[in-house]
């Protein structure tokens, strides 16, 4: 399973809660946990606010270029 944001295989069209501007792209939510936590999925999963979709989803910090809001963002992982 693959993620078509980190890929460049889709854009991430995602709307601030707040305002609902445009918000941008931050990267996967595991790279801003902590400076090994990309290397540790097991980790992550329990992180995770529904452990059973870390597998199936990834979480994409997000920032509102308006407001500034911070967010995430679930991305549905595409099977391959």
């Amino acid at each position: 399973m693959i993620c078509p944001v980190c890929n460049a295989l889709s854009p991430l069209e995602v709307s601030c809660p707040q305002c609902g501007s445009a918000a941008e792209d931050e990267g996967r939510w595991s790279d801003w946990s902590g400076p090994y936590s990309p290397y540790e999925p097991t980790l992550f999963a329990m992180e995770n606010a529904f452990p059973s979709t870390a597998e199936t989803v990834c979480q994409h910090a997000v920032r509102c270029v308006d407001c500034q809001h911070p967010f995430t963002a679930d991305i549905s992982a595409w099977h391959v």
